[in-house]
């Protein structure tokens, strides 16, 4: 019933189960009729798993507006309504009646959709401090108490506590987090280590990911290996309460489009860092952008994509999710980037 992991594998009902897809942030606040007609196409594209948030923070309840979690006075409170968390609910359900898997993060590390500077905001920390969010007692707590809420919340249309949804892959913990200066990766190290245990005492059903881009800190000259980003992606793999690896990959981005060979290597050093730690390791995201200077085309980037994702498959890899699959909509119009996909003519 639940994705399990075996080794470096991910298994569903004894079978190897390698997580193909798309991330898809919106499909859990948006419409019934978007979120439909999105997951509908991406079952038709091959899909198996998507990755949204199970996070949509806010300064206040503004009326007709969909928010998770907003604040109320001096506390935080949890929207449990149509237009909070029952439209996650619905996205389950959707999920499951078309035998889809998902990828839930918990909270953002950036702004967009409140994450972590909501926390700060909220709790009266210094915004300019993003470290405040891992090191205060209150952040924790505070976040501990959504993680209890979403765990424990009964799906109205299924009846079933989201820690016993068969539809979900794995619970993240942040999307993307990062702990930059003195001590950035033992604090972050130190959160994980807290957060990932309270998770599992909420939940020992469901896989568990810290959601991070899978930064080395290995002494190394690139800025994705020397440490900077606070990110340790073999320690992370280390944790014992961790049980699959995240990673990233924008070539572009991360200035590396010039070296041809980066994005096999960067595979490789995960796979192999999952071989190590004996644990499943997903390419959760990974995007490129069509720019006629960096000679990238729709038939290009589609070449690219099947080649990185063949390689997580033929090395031993648990997954690749694309970055990402969109909606041509009115309603999601400003859910849209660079990377954006909408159909089959523009993805692999």
């Amino acid at each position: 019933m639940f994705v399990q992991r075996s080794g470096t594998r991910l298994t569903l009902n004894g079978t190897t189960f390698f997580a193909a897809g798309y991330n898809c942030y919106f499909l859990s606040f948006c419409s019934d009729a978007i979120r439909e007609a999105t997951l509908r196409n991406a079952k038709k594209l091959g899909a198996n798993t998507l990755r949204s948030w199970a996070f949509l923070d806010s300064l206040s309840q503004d009326s007709g507006s969909v928010t998770f979690q907003y604040l109320n006075g001096d506390f935080s409170e949890q929207n449990d309504g149509p237009d909070g968390l029952r439209r996650l609910d619905h996205l389950i359900t959707s999920a499951e009646a078309l035998d889809l898997k998902l990828i839930l993060p918990l909270v953002n590390y950036w702004p967009d959709f409140g994450g972590m500077p909501a926390y700060l905001s909220w709790l009266g920390l210094p915004a300019d401090d993003p470290a405040s969010f891992y090191r205060s007692a209150r952040a924790r707590n505070a976040f501990q108490v959504w993680i209890d809420h979403v765990l424990n919340r009964r799906n109205e249309i299924s009846g079933r506590r989201y820690s016993e949804e068969p539809a979900v892959l794995a619970w993240e913990l942040a999307n993307e987090p990062r702990c930059t200066g003195e001590g950035g990766r033992e604090l972050l190290l130190d959160w994980i280590g807290e957060i990932s245990d309270f998770v599992r005492q909420q939940d020992s059903n469901h896989l568990l990911a810290t959601g991070d881009e899978g930064f080395f800190c290995r002494r190394r000259r690139s800025h994705l290996y020397d440490g900077r980003y606070g990110v340790d992606f073999e320690a992370i793999l280390g944790l014992d309460s961790i049980d699959l690896g995240t990673f990233h990959m924008y070539p572009q981005h991360w200035g590396e489009w010039a070296n041809q060979r980066f994005p096999q290597r960067w595979i490789r050093d995960h796979i192999q860092a999952g071989a190590q730690a004996q644990k499943p390791v997903i390419l959760e995201e990974f995007g490129l952008s069509c720019e006629e200077q960096a000679g990238i085309t729709d038939e290009s980037r589609r070449t690219l994509y099947s080649e990185w994702i063949n390689q997580m498959r033929d090395q031993g890899g648990a997954g690749a999710l694309i970055w990402m699959l969109g909606n041509n909509s009115s309603e999601t119009a400003g859910f849209r980037d660079k990377y954006t996909l909408d159909d089959a003519g523009e993805s692999s």
